[in-house]
């Protein structure tokens, strides 16, 4: 098996079509659920089924959150396959699989097969990953041209900053992420770059100016720029301060939406992210800062920590903020592996071999007891058995391991987490997925009423039903409107204060949230109420 690491054959291949695989993993057969690929998938219908291509609308309101390149994908997605939850999801799907594909084919390139190869491992096995790519969000955008930007500027660097191709890449992609989501898109990239030509003393006046040629800052901003514009001339400069102070400056100078927590919690993200590789992760950056002839890991050190460093200063902390990290972070795991399996040195490997084992067994009983220990959740004990299946690799990887094997450990290391990956997207969270109270209440039964709102409903009811509902508390006369009522159990008490009257069709806990969802039927007629 230690050949696979020295022979180019079909190993890569067979990897990237894991990858491909495990990014498309039942992504129809999950509903659209989460708040804010609920709002997203939404608000793209929104502006399929208006024609508008400029101003993003959730429920017929501003939807200040986020540039619009993802909507334009939904969109084109949404009118080939249909409004569905397969539709939202492929394009992110899809740049997922393209990140892993130029990642692998940028490390091979520039840290040798087998390096490359390892950090295809890395990131093949990475769940969070895959998570993040299932969902309709912007974030899988804003990754894939990211990553491309920066790699990019790293091979127009090596060329002297001669190269216009590459000039333009890197701007194009530049601009992509920045009409992805905002101003983080090139301001990230800006201060990773800016320390990686102070480290490496690559800038003077004449590479600056090749830097800043004014075609390349002209393609920039002419991607960037013209919907910023327009959007704020068709708000009255509405939707650009929404966006600019609420969702970036005071997303990162506070916490927004009870998101908050010590600097510490975004290595916890990493860490976790990360899995099963984070186990070489302190070793592997003790690694590229003890050899630092190595430039490509050197950059992509530089990358990834300038993306933790500044979200941990960051007053709102999320586990997707870091993910444009992981292409980097598999970049120097990959080459420290890489190091190990040229060396033979197996006994490097033991400690996390042992720790990643313990993982394995205690995952399926502490995902079982977790999710058990809320009494509205109902959960099946094949999901138990399910999540001990991956348990079976520890077997041929203590053998690898046992036999000096290497490549073997780190095949059968990666394997058990892809095998984590299937069980969680096939057999395990289908189950709990389906306790969700939009599919409970079956929403797209309700769709021939008329449908309102108070204060706040879950926003995966307006993805089912593709309409927008009406605010009750806007109409003239709410005690004389017939239909249904979507709400939160919390509300019922104002509604009998405003003598609506009402019959309760559904009731149902959200997942993984503390709110109870309520559907109720409005009787105009004073029927009474249950």
């Amino acid at each position: 098996m230690e050949k696979i690491l020295d022979k180019k054959g079909i190993a890569g291949g067979v990897l990237l079509l894991i990858a491909f695989l495990l990014h498309f993993s039942n992504i129809n057969g999950l509903s659209i659920y989460v708040l804010d690929e609920a709002k997203n998938a939404t608000a793209a219908i929104e502006m399929l089924q208006q024609g508008e291509w400029i101003v993003p609308t959730f429920n017929g309101e501003y939807r200040f959150d986020k540039p619009p390149l993802h909507y334009y994908f939904f969109m084109l997605s949404y009118q080939l396959f249909g409004i569905n939850e397969f539709a939202a999801r492929f394009f992110p799907a899809l740049f997922g699989f393209l990140t892993i594909y130029f990642t692998y084919r940028f490390a091979r390139k520039n840290l040798g097969f087998r390096a490359g190869l390892l950090t295809l491992l890395v990131l093949t096995s990475c769940l969070h990953w895959y998570i993040q790519f299932h969902m309709a969000v912007p974030d899988p955008f804003l990754i894939f041209f990211m990553s491309m930007g920066l790699m990019t500027f790293y091979e127009w660097s090596l060329s002297g900053f001669r190269s216009t191709r590459l000039m333009l890449v890197t701007y194009v992609a530049l601009g992509l992420a920045v009409l992805a989501k905002g101003p983080v898109g090139v301001v990230l990239p800006c201060i990773a770059l800016l320390v990686y030509g102070l480290t490496m003393q690559l800038l003077n006046g004449k590479r600056l100016r090749r830097i800043f040629h004014p075609v390349g800052l002209g393609v920039f901003f002419l991607i960037a720029l013209p919907w910023y514009v327009l959007v704020a001339t068709k708000t009255n400069g509405l939707w650009i301060e929404e966006f600019i102070f609420k969702h970036n400056l005071n997303r990162f100078s506070a916490p927004m939406e009870g998101h908050g927590g010590g600097f510490w919690l975004t290595w916890l993200f990493v860490l976790g992210g990360m899995l099963p590789f984070a186990f070489f992760l302190f070793q592997s950056v003790w690694h590229t800062l003890k050899y630092r002839t190595n430039r490509v890991t050197t950059f992509a050190l530089i990358c990834a920590a300038t993306i933790i460093v500044f979200f941990m200063f960051a007053g709102t902390k999320l586990p997707n903020y870091t993910v444009p990290a992981y292409p980097f972070l598999a970049m120097i795991i990959g080459n420290y592996l890489a190091a190990l399996a040229k060396a033979s040195k197996w006994k490097s490997l033991w400690v996390p071999g042992v720790a990643y084992g313990m993982l394995l067994v205690l995952l399926p009983f502490g995902i079982y007891f977790g999710l058990s220990a809320d009494p509205a959740l109902l959960v099946p004990k094949s999901l138990l058995w399910w999540f001990l299946v991956p348990v079976l690799v520890v077997f041929p990887m203590y053998r690898a391991l046992y036999r000096h094997q290497t490549a073997g450990f780190l095949v059968w290391f990666g394997g058990g987490f892809m095998l984590v990956a299937v069980v969680f997207f096939w057999f395990a969270f289908p189950k709990i997925d389906q306790q969700n109270p939009v599919l409970q209440a079956k929403a797209s039964q309700l769709a021939a009423s008329e449908l309102y709102y108070y204060k706040i409903y879950n926003p995966a009811f307006s993805f089912y039903l593709q309409r927008p509902l009406k605010n009750i508390q806007e109409e003239a006369v709410p005690q004389r409107t017939m239909g249904y009522l979507i709400t939160r159990k919390r509300h019922l008490e104002e509604l009998d204060q405003m003598d609506i009257h009402y019959q309760k069709v559904f009731e149902g806990k959200d997942l993984f949230e503390s709110p109870m969802t309520v559907v109720l039927r409005l009787l105009p007629d004073e029927q009474g109420k249950e």
